[in-house]
């Protein structure tokens, strides 16, 4: 109980730090959650768009290869099967 009265009392003498502390927090989770919601199947990719009937889109001028839709209903970008 005498832990709690002093938590309480730091972050009612610090509300600034605490609320710094809880942004970065928030912070560290969401940058977690979303390089480990990165997508399952980009290690294989050449198998995952296979099996989906991946079809490779154009840019608006045609020249660029900018995307893949698939039937999935997903828009999968280029960039995420280059490594």
């Amino acid at each position: 109980m005498n832990k709690k009265k002093s938590i309480i009392q730091t972050i009612a003498n610090k509300p600034f730090d605490f609320v710094l502390y809880l942004v970065f927090a928030i912070a560290i989770i969401t940058l977690y959650n979303l390089y480990f919601s990165i997508n399952v199947d980009d290690a294989n990719w050449d198998q995952f768009s296979a099996e989906h009937h991946c079809k490779l889109q154009k840019d608006y001028y045609g020249t660029q290869k900018s995307s893949w839709k698939c039937d999935d209903g997903n828009l999968y970008y280029r960039w995420m099967h280059q490594r």
